[in-house]
């Protein structure tokens, strides 16, 4: 099933390596996903007041739950792992 996750702060480049790639949610940096998935798309917001931001767009995939992403590299409430 296709989720979207709205609305991120990233970089235009790192939005697209974003894709083919996995996306993590966690309830607190220290606690397991409960949630996430393949990226299939990252849509940037091109009107309103997350104008700027993106979508991200993922297949939501059993696997992507109870992954722990370690508590170093987190950022304005996000962490990304190339």
């Amino acid at each position: 099933m296709i989720h979207e996750s709205c609305c991120w702060k990233l970089a235009e480049d790192t939005a697209k390596g974003l894709i083919g790639g996995m996306v993590y949610f966690h309830k607190a940096q220290d606690r397991p996903s409960f949630f996430g998935g393949r990226v299939v798309d990252c849509r940037k917001i091109t009107h309103g007041n997350e104008e700027g931001r993106f979508v991200i767009v993922f297949e939501a995939i059993p696997e992507a739950k109870e992954q722990r992403a370690g508590r170093d590299g987190w950022s304005n409430e996000k962490k990304i792992v190339p």
